[in-house]
């Protein structure tokens, strides 16, 4: 038995967290700059139930809402800017993946008035001030992770993260995913299905983080397949089952880290504007086909325990993919393949995924050439 776990996060995991554990807020602090996205932390409830906490609490506060989809690393520094000049004490996220990784950035920036953007993916330990996020999607699992992915002034997305990036504390309340549209919810759960995926094969894998794939890949393809059939609302039930499935694929993939699927992804968001779920799921199917045959015992345990085989998961990964877009010219394959030459994720990906094997996925999946 041979297994490494770490997760300094505090979670705070049920229906009305931030309400039934509001002191949580007054343990950092006196002024607080809470960063989010434009619209989604008012229209599910979160941001009232944020503001009004941190008001008992006694806490000054101050709204940052200039986080978009795909964020990019200059915003982050422009709110690590204004939390120096507010004299924020600590940070508070809200939202989705985006509003979340953000919010790990701008607390960096927050803490060190000296850091650059291209600093922040220096490998060194970085300070940041005080962090706690509240989650309002179930996909991205950023509550639990250490992990921020941000866009660059390339336009390109970059993963980062360390000790620093943490969140002391996250509240997951599976009530905030009551606002999400149908397709959202699919890209969303479809996001931690290739976390849970990804994670399970991957080359950096362990007992611990397999245990928590294997958990959130058994409750999120069923709630999906449910969100697919509905045709009303999903219940809060089937809400829940879909968050804390996120929450165990975060705590996957923040041992492992992901692998090509993610990696590959990127550029359909970057350059094609395909949500960031959709954009990984698509490459599944491949990444399921591909690693099956490398790890044929760790793939039948994981069939075993989802009553479903290779094809079958194929076939619902595909059947729960909305995806359309143009597809890459030989220019932009080469480009990429040029890109990804020393990407972690690609190393963790079983196997020797080396160039041959990222441009054969890439004609079939990017070029539509398989």
């Amino acid at each position: 038995m041979e297994f490494l776990f770490d997760m300094p996060v505090r979670l705070f995991a049920q229906q009305n967290a931030v309400e039934k554990h509001q002191e949580e807020f007054g343990k950092y602090g006196k002024r607080c700059l809470i960063v989010t996205g434009h619209n989604s932390a008012k229209a599910c409830g979160a941001l009232d139930d944020v503001t009004k906490a941190l008001d008992n609490q006694g806490i000054a506060w101050k709204v940052f809402d200039q986080v978009g989809q795909n964020p990019l690393v200059s915003v982050c520094y422009q709110g690590g800017r204004e939390a120096i000049a507010f004299g924020a004490d600590f940070i508070v996220g809200i939202g989705g993946g985006s509003p979340l990784d953000a919010a790990k950035a701008v607390a960096a920036f927050g803490a060190d008035p000296e850091l650059t953007p291209e600093g922040l993916y220096q490998p060194h330990r970085l300070s940041a001030l005080p962090l706690l996020l509240v989650g309002t999607t179930a996909g991205t699992g950023s509550e639990v992770t250490r992990f921020s992915v941000l866009t660059d002034d390339k336009g390109h997305k970059r993963s980062w993260g360390n000790a620093s990036s943490y969140a002391r504390a996250s509240f997951g309340d599976p009530r905030y995913t009551l606002s999400l549209n149908r397709k959202f919810t699919l890209s969303t759960g479809l996001d931690a299905v290739a976390h849970a995926l990804e994670s399970y094969f991957s080359v950096e894998g362990d007992q611990v983080s397999q245990s928590f794939a294997m958990m959130a890949l058994k409750l999120l393809l069923p709630a999906l397949k449910e969100v697919w059939l509905a045709e009303g609302e999903p219940t809060l039930e089937c809400r829940e089952r879909l968050y804390l499935g996120s929450l165990y694929g975060g705590m996957a993939i923040n041992r492992t880290g992901t692998a090509f699927c993610h990696t590959m992804g990127y550029w359909l968001s970057e350059e094609r504007e395909i949500p960031h779920g959709f954009a990984c799921a698509v490459f599944l199917p491949d990444f399921i086909q591909y690693t099956v045959p490398l790890a044929p015992e760790k793939a039948m345990k994981l069939f075993s325990a989802l009553g479903m085989y290779a094809q079958e998961l194929c076939d619902t990964i595909i059947m729960l993919t909305d995806a359309e877009y143009e597809p890459a010219t030989d220019e932009e394959l080469e480009g990429l393949l040029d890109r990804w030459e020393n990407s972690p994720n690609m190393k963790r990906t079983p196997g020797s995924f080396d160039r041959q094997q990222q441009r054969r996925i890439a004609e079939k999946v990017l070029q539509k050439k398989g």
